[in-house]
């Protein structure tokens, strides 16, 4: 359980830390902001979305993507990242190794670098080292909801640049866009990683993007990388599913955090196994829980929901983005590429996008 929320505070923009082993990495509560979810009220709409989701017609029923991301969820993500069937991160890394000079090149001495749901920051150091060689003072903040996480993995880098100044801004993707509002005096550049954006569907992913464009000045830059159609099939199934079994044990955690979530025997997990799917016609991988035997949903105060033998309940999306695709993203965000890096057999991408005034 976090913390209570706080109340409304001026935004605060740490000074620099320097890069005294003994420094603290600052963590800043956001979600007092307006439009700010309290723990509470997000735990509410988690338990709403499960509600709604299972009492769907057969086959149709879903589950909230946030079910993942509990702290054991976390930490299994982060084990998923370093399986070789998980080929996106090696290719992230593989752009950021040979291009981080170019991209601290775009962006401004004495910026702001947001980067959205920054988890593990090991991608990321490979940008702020970039920033630390040009001696740039840049502030790099670091927006998830879970704050536990945020500190841990930027007390990794704590004491570790000089001109390149560290914080966590403790929130939602909305608190973000919130804060960021009232970031008005310096050069603002997002950063968004791990092809967070094909979680989306691909209207939710231009509507987000375009939200925080609506944000961001001329002179800003949003940063997004996006996973492509042109792998092979079979590598993209693999990489849902790899041979260690972690993304397997990642989806149960999601379908057994529905008991702690209600404080209540919910949902048998054993009844339940980890099915993916790759649609090759709609480019994106659909993970869903398959029932192995007929069994009930019990959600206290609500009459038991069945569910058969068969049936499919889908919890997550992976959306891969061709050419076009890009293209049609970008520009149902109103927003245009600027640049765009890639791996060499173009893969993967990493495009910075600008809108004009």
């Amino acid at each position: 359980m976090l913390a209570q929320v706080h109340s409304p505070q001026p935004v605060p923009v740490p000074v620099g830390h320097g890069a005294s082993p003994a420094a603290s990495v600052p963590i800043i509560d956001i979600r007092s902001t307006s439009q700010s979810a309290t723990v509470a009220a997000l735990e509410d709409g988690i338990r709403a979305g499960v509600l709604e989701g299972l009492s769907r017609p057969y086959n149709e029923k879903v589950l909230p993507g946030l079910l993942l991301y509990n702290e054991e969820g976390l930490r299994l993500f982060e084990q998923i990242t370093y399986q070789p069937d998980y080929y996106l991160t090696g290719l992230e890394i593989d752009i950021l190794s040979k291009h981080a000079p170019q991209i601290a090149n775009a962006i401004p001495d004495g910026a702001i670098l947001l980067e959205l749901g920054a988890g593990a920051l090991r991608k990321t150091a490979l940008i702020l080292d970039a920033l630390e060689a040009q001696k740039k003072a840049v502030t790099y903040f670091a927006l998830d909801l879970d704050r536990p996480e945020l500190v841990r993995t930027l007390g990794e880098l704590d004491g570790r640049y000089a001109h390149v100044t560290l914080a966590g801004l403790w929130g939602t993707y909305d608190d973000g866009c919130v804060w960021l509002k009232q970031v008005t005096n310096r050069p603002r550049v997002i950063l968004w990683l791990g092809s967070s954006v094909g979680n989306m569907t691909r209207n939710e992913a231009a509507n987000f993007i375009r939200a925080f464009g609506d944000v961001l000045s001329p002179p800003d830059r949003f940063i997004v990388a996006v996973d492509t159609r042109s792998h092979n099939p079979d590598d993209i199934r693999s990489a849902y599913n790899d041979k260690a079994g972690v993304t397997r044990r990642f989806a149960l955690n999601a379908l057994g955090s529905i008991n702690n979530l209600f404080n209540a025997k919910v949902v048998d997990v054993s009844c339940f196994e980890y099915r993916p799917y790759y649609n090759e016609v709609q480019g994106r991988n659909e993970a869903y829980y398959r029932c192995l035997k007929e069994t009930h949903v019990s959600i206290p105060s609500e009459a038991p929901i069945l569910i058969h033998e068969g049936e499919h309940i889908r919890f997550a999306y992976s959306h891969k983005y061709d050419h076009i695709e890009r293209g049609l993203l970008w520009s149902a965000a109103k927003a245009h590429a600027e640049h765009e890096w890639t791996t060499e057999n173009r893969d993967y991408t990493l495009t910075m996008l600008a809108w004009s005034a």
